[in-house]
């Protein structure tokens, strides 16, 4: 019997979902899991692994903040903020252990970073303090008058001010310090602040960003904007966001994740003049998200790559555990990761001279991220990388005839045990055909008629970054009707 052979093999348009199988774009899934696409063009690469940041700093603790503080002569201080049972205390890493540092701040609230004038500050709307050298905390004087700085939740520094906002009794205010003189700010002389649209029904502010030009600010269903002279009167964006940690500085934009609508849930950009949502083409997983985790989404970005913390969501059937929705900025494509525990904030790190992404989780561990091929976490080292590409359904002609299939030859780069699945015509479950054992040579055997053909190529990663390339599929030659 002649065979007739189809080529799947590109994969550069990631994943795309919510869209008929006719229009399906050949080149992308509909879903998959610790996959990169913008590693080898047209290839699906599986992601890189974790490494421990120093030890675990406490058992079971959600890590609250982090932040890499950098004075102007180089001295380097990485910061963390764990959560505890009675309160909530701040560590910097010092040859690669977490020192305590002997304040306590409240527990069970975010709590948030601020550099400038060689200061650092930390801020949770209770306490606020500074440092030049994190040694120790201080609630009064320092170059940012931290003293008399208003106890918000959120801080920025634009056009030489320090901003803050989320301060108890006046949620809908903005309050921003004065320009340095002599290198120290006041919030006494030269500061002021500004209401921003109050009682308007849109929910209190919940996050502060910056682009060229403006200073964004974000309530729970609004997005404003201020240039330094005024706000304007009419929103830039009738949808806010429920976490500070969402929002994150791209190249010349600034991304976030808002909540506001059931069909507008979803992650957006935005210049300072234009906004748009980005997250169309992971719809379904979007969807997914909890609402009970709204306000844990944390994101962050290198200025190549937004990635967000999302927590767990179910998808097809199958649970997926401390996802990482990832966007990369130039090609546009979406993916979607998974580790061994769930990140609540992110920071940039900087490891000698080499510039890395850290994350802080739900079990007290400061995480290096993209590192290696293994998942490396307090007691569990060199955990293989879970990985699935799932395609999307395939007419292979007329929608309405069977089809049959005879065989698949998958292709993969370090790939060898990946499994291969098929589910015909979405019925429940995929079946297992078989899996890779030569680099090149591997026909699996479907022999299954059916009018709808959904493949899935699933493994973990055994050593080497492993590579989804394609597969192709042989059938019996279609029929002229079949063909037109």
């Amino acid at each position: 019997m002649k065979l007739e052979t189809i080529q799947i093999r590109d994969l550069s348009n990631g994943i795309v979902q919510k869209v008929d199988n006719l229009l399906a774009p050949k080149n992308s899934l509909s879903f998959s899991l610790n996959l990169l696409f913008d590693e080898v063009l047209g290839r699906a690469v599986v992601r890189q692994g974790t490494t421990l940041i120093g030890a675990q700093i406490l058992d079971g603790a959600n890590i609250l903040g982090l932040h890499q503080f950098i004075l102007s002569g180089g001295t380097k201080y990485f910061l963390a903020v764990r959560d505890g049972a009675v309160s909530a205390s701040s560590y910097r890493l010092v040859g690669g252990t977490w020192t305590y540092i002997s304040t306590a701040f409240t527990r069970g609230i975010k709590h948030r970073f601020l550099t400038y004038l060689d200061t650092v500050a930390i801020f949770n709307g209770v306490e606020a303090m500074s440092s030049v050298d994190v040694a120790a905390w201080f609630d009064t004087g320092g170059n940012l008058d931290i003293g008399n700085m208003p106890k918000g939740k959120f801080g920025i520094e634009w056009h030489d001010k320090v901003f803050t906002a989320g301060v108890t009794g006046n949620l809908d205010r903005l309050y921003y310090s004065s320009t340095p003189i002599a290198g120290v700010i006041s919030w006494t002389v030269g500061n002021g602040y500004m209401d921003i649209e109050p009682y308007e029904g849109q929910g209190a502010i919940t996050g502060l960003g910056k682009v060229p030009g403006y200073v964004l600010i974000f309530k729970e269903r609004a997005l404003k904007r201020w240039n330094g002279s005024s706000t304007f009167p009419d929103d830039l964006y009738s949808l806010g966001t429920p976490s500070q940690e969402s929002v994150v500085f791209g190249k010349t934009t600034c991304f976030y994740f808002s909540s506001s609508y059931k069909k507008s849930i979803g992650f957006y950009e935005t210049n300072g003049e234009t906004t748009r949502k980005i997250s169309r083409p992971i719809q379904k997983v979007v969807e997914a998200i909890s609402s009970s985790n709204y306000t844990n989404v944390a994101g962050f970005s290198d200025g190549e790559i937004v990635m967000w913390s999302i927590g767990d969501i179910t998808y097809d059937g199958i649970v997926y555990s401390n996802v990482v929705v990832l966007y990369h900025i130039d090609s546009k494509t979406w993916a979607v990761l998974s580790f061994p525990t769930e990140y609540r904030v992110f920071s940039q790190y900087i490891d000698g001279t080499t510039l890395k992404i850290a994350a802080g989780d739900d079990d007290g561990q400061i995480i290096e991220l993209f590192t290696g091929t293994k998942d490396n976490i307090t007691g569990s080292s060199n955990i293989p990388i879970q990985y699935a590409a799932h395609y999307h359904p395939m007419e292979l002609g007329s929608r309405g005839k069977l089809k049959t299939i005879s065989k698949i030859v998958p292709y993969t780069e370090s790939g060898l045990g990946c499994k291969v699945f098929v589910r015909l015509d979405k019925k429940k479950g995929f079946d297992e055909k078989g899996s890779i054992t030569d680099p090149f040579e591997n026909e699996i055997t479907i022999d299954e008629n059916a009018h709808l053909f959904e493949f899935r190529m699933a493994g973990a990663g055994l050593g080497g970054i492993t590579e989804i390339i394609g597969f192709d599929i042989l059938t019996p030659e279609l029929t002229e009707s079949i063909k037109k």
